[in-house]
């Protein structure tokens, strides 16, 4: 995946791309006369903008939405809050309103922008059923057929359930919108008597996802610090970074709370991070009256333009369905920017985790029957290949795990350990027994000559206790190691066909025990010969030497220090045929 593309900043509130909503020849002459200035935006638009919008279209295209959170605009609010009416300004078609779709299920409103082409088309889907539209003023018509049992959608359906409306025109802006059901606390008809609480959950599981966009839709004569809709946004979204206040209706406010309103769009009441938009729709009596939405833009500008409040904010790009756009889109194109990195590295982490997972199928199973045996020779020969890899400390692993040979070489190195403390744990026995031998049983040997058959009896004894422990070990290695190591193998190539996995694994505990005994008897076997004490002159006769050299090397030091040597060895050193055994035990050791 190519992203250096789309590799730019956070856009700023004066980038404003020329995104044409479709209310007719609507001030021909002044778009005439700006062609200029909107021709560089429109330039800067395709060039930043498009290369983000396109990647999502072809993600969406190839089902990546299923797997992976792709970034969306949810639109939330009470009934009757104007949500309908801020889809109508986005998308240039008109919606049902009152008690139509956008209480039954979700709404994805997709918007695509055509580049070099004088068509409209749209397309509405529900499940298995796809209706093409040509006409945008056959859009209500064919989402009302939703009233149709037929349909599917005669009733509140679960938050699964969704209606997919995409449009494409040379004049909407590129934006994904979520018209969720508005918020309501009553049943009406045939809603379920919890229906409050469903569109709740349903509202929180679209607008707790961190790549969607809340527009939080409230009409302006409401107080907005009682709204639940904001309160839930701000609930899931406590920085404010992915949501924005949408004011409608601002033709109903009551005389004397205009300021109010006023304090709430500058965001002086209630703080959002990406603020808070205002625009006046079609009303319920100029839908009536078939207003169009051409009509209704020339309305809402003259609204604003002539309101002795509203008036102040006109420069501030904070006014009217056009400046939402560009808010929107400007949004949009942030969190777009902020998700393509995220969305490259899911991307690559399912790709690569589908591909483990192919990779343990293999090829299909062939039909013909000489194909069968060739197919299961290659299988075995690869478990054989896998195997000797393994035996070779070349098998491949995983990153967090580890090879065979390490564990061994682990394994070895705590055995070393092990007969060095062995040796020192046993250092107080085998005082006691020189001690033993040099008050009880020394006969005319004169002090200083070694009793060979004390000596040899001690490193028996040692040798001795090592036997057990190394039977102990041999079988952590192989039976916990070794056979999980060579079980994984058969895993890896198997596990698809069940009898054959079986009778490997059956075949190497067969040979893992055989194995195991053989093993075993060689280790006792060593041991019975080690219970013959015996060592090379010259090796032996270096290794008593060197001991000597350290014991009065720690002689000396204490004597020039003037104190006592703390170790045992010097402690005994008053008797020098228990000094002179040591001496030898411990070259023996080494």
């Amino acid at each position: 995946m190519v992203l250096s593309q789309v590799g730019i900043a956070e856009p700023d509130s004066s980038f404003v791309a020329d995104l044409q909503l479709p209310y007719g020849d609507v001030n021909m002459a002044e778009k005439n006369q700006a062609s200029g200035a909107e021709n560089n935006l429109y330039n800067q638009y395709e060039e930043k903008v498009r290369p983000c919008i396109d990647l999502i279209d072809s993600l969406r295209a190839l089902g990546v939405e299923q797997d992976l959170a792709l970034p969306a605009i949810a639109v939330i609010g009470d009934q009757s809050s104007g949500k309908s009416s801020v889809l109508e300004a986005l998308s240039g078609v008109a919606l049902p309103r009152g008690s139509g779709i956008v209480t039954r299920c979700p709404l994805v409103l997709k918007l695509k922008k055509l580049v070099n082409k004088d068509e409209w088309r749209g397309k509405v889907s529900y499940q298995d059923l796809e209706i093409e539209i040509s006409d945008a003023s056959e859009v209500e018509k064919e989402i009302n057929k939703g009233k149709d049992p037929t349909f599917g959608l005669s009733h509140w359906m679960p938050g699964e359930e969704l209606i997919s409306l995409e449009i494409s025109s040379p004049h909407v802006p590129d934006l994904t919108l979520i018209d969720l059901p508005g918020i309501t606390r009553v049943a009406v008809g045939n809603q379920p008597a919890d229906i409050g609480r469903q569109i709740k959950k349903l509202i929180k599981k679209y607008i707790t996802k961190q790549e969607t966009i809340n527009l939080v839709v409230v009409p302006s004569n409401v107080d907005i610090a009682t709204t639940e809709a904001l309160s839930m946004a701000q609930e899931v979204d406590p920085e404010g970074d992915r949501t924005i206040g949408i004011l409608t209706k601002p033709d109903l406010v009551d005389k004397g709370t205009e300021d109010k309103v006023v304090d709430v769009v500058r965001n002086l009441v209630c703080h959002l991070k990406k603020g808070y938009m205002i625009v006046k729709c079609r009303g319920q009596q100029d839908i009536q009256d078939q207003l169009s939405l051409a009509e209704a833009l020339q309305r809402e500008k003259a609204f604003f333009e002539d309101h002795p409040y509203f008036r102040r904010l006109w420069f501030t790009g904070i006014l009217t369905k056009p400046d939402l756009v560009d808010k929107g889109t400007e949004v949009c194109l942030y969190f777009l920017q902020k998700s393509l990195p995220y969305l490259e590295n899911q991307i690559k982490e399912s790709h690569q985790k589908i591909t483990e997972e192919l990779q343990k199928y293999g090829v299909d199973i062939p039909d013909d029957e000489n194909e069968k045996m060739f197919f299961l020779i290659e299988k075995i020969n690869a478990f054989n290949q896998d195997i000797i890899a393994l035996m070779e400390g070349e098998e491949i692993v995983g990153e967090d795990d580890t090879r065979l040979f390490t564990k061994l070489r682990n394994e070895f190195r705590k055995w070393s350990i092990l007969i060095e403390n062995n040796f020192q744990d046993s250092y107080e026995i085998i005082s006691k027994k020189i001690y033993k031998f040099e008050n009880q049983y020394r006969g005319r040997e004169l002090p200083g000559f070694v009793n060979y058959k004390t000596f040899e009896s001690i490193v028996k004894q040692q040798i001795k206790t090592l036997e057990e422990p190394a039977i102990d070990m041999l079988h952590v290695v192989t039976a916990d190691m070794v056979r999980m190591a060579f079980t994984n193998v058969s895993t890896k190539s198997f596990e698809e066909f069940f009898n054959l996995h079986r009778t490997t694994k059956s075949k190497i505990e067969d040979i893992r025990i055989e194995k195991e005994k053989e093993a075993e008897k060689s280790i006792r076997l060593h041991f019975q010969m080690e219970q013959i004490v015996y060592c090379q002159d010259q090796a032996y006769r270096g290794a008593l030497q060197r001991v000597r050299e350290e014991d009065m090397e720690e002689e000396k030091k204490s004597k020039k220090f003037g104190s006592v040597n703390l170790q045992k060895l010097s402690e005994l050193s008053q008797e020098s045929s228990m000094a002179e055994i040591f001496q030898h035990l411990m070259a023996y050791h080494q």
